[in-house]
């Protein structure tokens, strides 16, 4: 038997007012998940820990079979794996996004965590004038647009880091590093004010009226745990594959033995390139017993408070990514498709939430059940409920689903 593992990112959310008090799954068209959810074995998970943050360094880590709270070494651990960064035992790796910041009469509000979406290659223009003119003891290295990997040494940061996706909207003077090593960042953060304000990319930007990428932020420290996941191999009895464009997920499957193949086209956002995500998820399968296909495209929008933008990238899931998985499931008998999502991301609040998230299993071992419609109602009216993610996984790679 083949598993494929469909672990989306941004779909369910709270009802909206302006809507009727519908969700963007709910006012969305998707017959190729609903079909899935009529067909399957639906129920309800609960990825992230009641004591725990809401963040994808959590679900991602309970969605792949982990104790998120034995094997949290934080975001920018797993990404300096992703990118090959091999750090010393005095050495901190950090997370550091390009951001947008307004001001207000007393405060800097945080405004884009995605600083407009920035390019990869205006990153690495900007990467580069850090590098050049911020010390030694600081390295830069480019990751993905927006976000990228900052390493430094003899920091201590016993307190997290808080993520800038989680500060929208928010002033961030409450929000600053504290302590000795907080300090420093933040005056690594001021230098970097100093530097972008002066770059001709911003220049230019402000000239066109564009707002300019004007700050970094550092965060992903994690809890201090420093032990990592078991091979996921060892751990199920199954040889895994992980599909996926995020650094954070890339670098938590490679450090469980997992296979990550590249996909040309693969951004994380709503440009990406569904087909060939798909097409590399399948062609994973055959050499590989248990495949995740990850597809973030909605959680942006989300956490931007787009609610139009979110019921079309949920549909645009629907149609490039349900309907092909499901086609594939129905032509091949040795093949069982489980669709869940990592959390729940309000447009309204524009955070995360800990609110139990639905999955649907298909085939079922235990038949379908009563629900007809793939929304936020299955975490109610579906059959089976879970308390954490390793528990769904475990079930569903073991035929108990």
């Amino acid at each position: 038997m083949k598993y494929m593992v469909l672990m989306c990112n941004g779909l369910s959310d709270q009802p909206i007012a302006e809507k009727d008090n519908r969700t963007p799954l709910q006012l969305a068209d998707t017959p190729n998940l609903d079909r899935l959810a009529a067909q399957g074995r639906c129920g309800s998970v609960r990825t992230i820990p009641e004591d725990m943050p809401a963040g994808n360094e959590i679900s991602y880590l309970s969605l792949l079979g982990y104790d998120p709270a034995r094997y949290n070494l934080g975001p920018a651990r797993f990404e300096a794996r992703a990118l090959g960064v091999e750090l010393k035992d005095d050495e901190m790796p950090l997370c550091c996004d390009f951001i947008i910041l307004q001001s207000s009469h007393n405060d800097m509000i945080l405004k884009d965590f995605t600083a407009g979406q920035l390019s990869a290659d205006n990153a690495q223009l900007l990467l580069g004038a850090l590098q050049e003119q911020i010390p030694d003891a600081v390295t830069f290295h480019p990751g993905a647009g927006y976000h990228n990997l900052m390493v430094m040494k003899g920091v201590s940061l016993p307190e997290r880091l808080m993520p800038p996706h989680e500060l929208i909207g928010e002033g961030i003077r409450k929000h600053m590093p504290q302590g000795e090593g907080g300090r420093e960042l933040v005056y690594l953060m001021n230098q970097a004010q100093i530097i972008l304000h002066h770059h001709p990319f911003n220049q230019a930007r402000a000239k066109n009226g564009d707002d300019v990428v004007n700050s970094v932020w550092f965060w992903g420290n994690g809890n201090g745990q420093r032990e990592t996941p078991p091979a996921f191999a060892e751990k199920v009895g199954k040889e895994g594959a992980v599909v996926t464009a995020s650094l954070l997920m890339k670098g938590m499957a490679q450090s469980a033995g997992m296979y990550t193949p590249e996909v040309k086209g693969a951004t994380g956002f709503p440009d990406t390139d569904y087909r060939a995500k798909v097409t590399a998820a399948l062609d994973a399968l055959v050499t590989r017993d248990v495949v995740f296909l990850h597809v973030a495209t909605a959680e942006v929008p989300s956490l931007h408070g787009n609610i139009d933008d979110v019921i079309l990238t949920i549909e645009d899931i629907d149609r490039e990514v349900a309907g092909p998985l499901l086609d594939a499931v129905e032509e091949n008998g040795d093949l069982t498709l489980l669709m869940v999502e990592n959390h729940m991301s309000s447009v309204n609040l524009m955070r995360y939430t800990k609110d139990p998230v639905p999955f649907v299993a298909y085939p079922s071992t235990r038949g379908a059940d009563a629900v007809e419609r793939f929304d936020e109602e299955i975490v109610l009216s579906g059959s089976e409920h879970f308390k954490s993610g390793s528990a769904l996984i475990e079930a569903f790679l073991h035929g108990k689903l």
